[in-house]
């Protein structure tokens, strides 16, 4: 799992009115909860080759309606251990909420393809179907 509040959508995420922040540990720690189902909230970063990754663009452009479409045609794109693209994702505990940034290796460092998406309740758990099992 990824430290939250070292990711770049994290300020974003943040400000959200359905996230709630609280320190822990003496201050060394953040907790962050997604507010309408009480739920904790985790990161994580996932890799992805030429291939999948151009699937992950296509999956993160898409409306959560049209997803599950698209994965039934393709399938789910897998991730590796190193690769061209980079899914930065924060979720729920729930899968009631997702936050999800994409980034593309470049010029010898990943560069951000965008501002955030974020997506909450029934769209939420169709997004990250995808991407978390």
């Amino acid at each position: 799992m990824e430290n939250i509040c070292k990711m770049e959508m994290a300020n974003a995420m943040f400000k959200m009115p359905c996230i709630k922040t609280e320190k822990r540990f003496l201050g060394l720690k953040t907790n962050v909860v997604y507010t309408p189902t009480n739920s904790q909230v985790v990161g994580d970063c996932l890799e992805y080759d030429l291939k999948n990754g151009e699937e992950v663009k296509q999956l993160f452009a898409t409306e959560s309606k049209e997803i599950e479409k698209i994965l039934v045609q393709n399938g789910f794109p897998k991730s590796t251990i190193n690769g061209h693209v980079r899914l930065l994702l924060c979720y729920s505990m729930d899968h009631r909420f997702v936050a999800l940034q994409i980034f593309q290796y470049e010029n010898f460092e990943y560069h951000s393809l965008g501002e955030p998406r974020f997506e909450e309740g029934e769209n939420a758990r169709i997004l990250l179907s995808a991407f978390v099992k």
